[in-house]
């Protein structure tokens, strides 16, 4: 019994460590020299154009019809675009956003450089302001795919000593389906106020498609049904339908929101610190009991256990992960060290020099965050 007991906690033990990660937190350096901007404002996000159309397909015949939106939609939009910049600016440490009507309201880019120009805002306590400019495109698709099948028709016999009789028929079957597809280019800029210069601009665009239902392979199966004295066709009257399907199409607001995030991430990047969480292999045949700890972010006795194994026995496996735990906690010499010694141990482990090659890249950038986190 207690072999068995030790069986199954060995296997608990490998399992685990089979598929075994560490999460750390990352910062990274802004791209841009920002080090003198501290409070920023955020204006308006003027609307260069903005198209959406809605297209069914039946009989072969495509018809388009134009969404048509108010003034107040397209301000909807605006807002939304500049929402998104607003959360990632929020969400970073680095810069105090200030909120103010009086740079949103301008209409353009134009009047805003001209406001920056002249001096003429009200707005005190501002280093710099971001706006920026979109062009947006959605179009949905209400349309049906055509297929040839083979369906098969079964009648069975009137008596025991008749035969049935079985009909396969090639038909043209529809599959009706609903389609979204999106656009988004985005213009962001953050100018300084004193002196008035543009310290970074960006021009990205994203894209965005969904389709839901249409032919699918899985979703037609020829299954027989006997019946008496009517040919019935064997289709399944369960195929998969899109009409009760669990899965729907975005809304307009959650396309928008997901393309102006994934291009404000990256503004964000150029001209701030940011911070991110990444996940990392831990060396799978280390020291069982480390393994666990790195795992649940326990780096520090991590630590410990590590030093006191690999002085008796430096094991690469356990030196690889002591340097992922001295990695973690940001002391990146030690981290170095310790993915150096397990990489000269094996060479050809890709791990090992995985481990290096990231500690190499913090390591140029480590001065540079650190003066620009100094600035704060």
């Amino acid at each position: 019994m207690i072999n068995q007991i030790q069986s199954i906690l060995f296997s608990t033990v490998f399992l685990l460590s089979s598929c075994a990660t560490a999460t750390l937190n990352v910062r990274s350096p802004a791209e841009i020299n920002t080090r003198e901007i501290k409070k920023v404002a955020v204006g308006g996000f003027e609307i260069g154009q903005i198209v959406m159309k809605y297209k069914t397909e039946r009989n072969g015949a495509w018809e388009m019809y134009p969404v048509l939106l108010s003034e107040a939609q397209q301000k909807t939009i605006s807002r939304s675009v500049r929402a998104r910049v607003i959360n990632m600016l929020t969400s970073t440490p680095y810069f105090k956003v200030v909120f103010t009507d009086e740079f949103e309201k301008l209409e353009s880019d134009a009047a805003l450089q001209q406001l920056v120009s002249v001096r003429g805002y009200k707005t005190q306590d501002v280093d710099a302001v971001i706006n920026g400019k979109l062009w947006l495109e959605i179009e949905r698709t209400d349309g049906v795919d055509l297929s040839k099948e083979s369906l098969e028709y079964i009648r069975p016999p009137r008596s025991r000593r008749s035969l049935g009789l079985n009909l396969t028929v090639d038909q043209v079957v529809w599959w009706p389906y609903k389609s979204v597809r999106g656009s988004l280019a985005l213009e962001v800029k953050m100018t300084r106020l004193v002196p008035t210069e543009v310290l970074a601009s960006t021009f990205e665009t994203r894209t965005f498609a969904q389709r839901i239902g249409g032919r699918n392979k899985e979703s037609f199966q020829q299954i027989s049904h006997s019946i008496t004295n009517t040919f019935i066709s064997s289709k399944s009257d369960q195929t998969d339908s899109i009409e009760t399907s669990e899965e729907v199409l975005p809304s307009f607001d959650q396309i928008i929101a997901d393309l102006a995030l994934s291009i404000a991430s990256n503004f964000v990047r150029r001209v701030a610190v940011t911070e991110k969480t990444v996940i990392y292999p831990i060396a799978n045949e280390g020291l069982p009991n480390s393994i666990l700890l790195i795992e649940a972010g326990a780096y520090d006795l991590a630590i410990q256990q590590l030093q006191l194994a690999t002085a008796e026995n430096p094991d690469p496996n356990d030196l690889y992960n002591l340097g992922l735990c001295f990695e973690a906690i940001g002391d990146y010499g030690l981290a170095n060290t310790s993915y150096r010694e397990a990489w000269e141990a094996e060479p050809e482990n890709l791990l090992f020099a995985q481990g290096m090659g990231r500690i190499e890249r913090l390591k140029r950038e480590y001065p540079q965050l650190q003066r620009q986190l100094e600035s704060r």
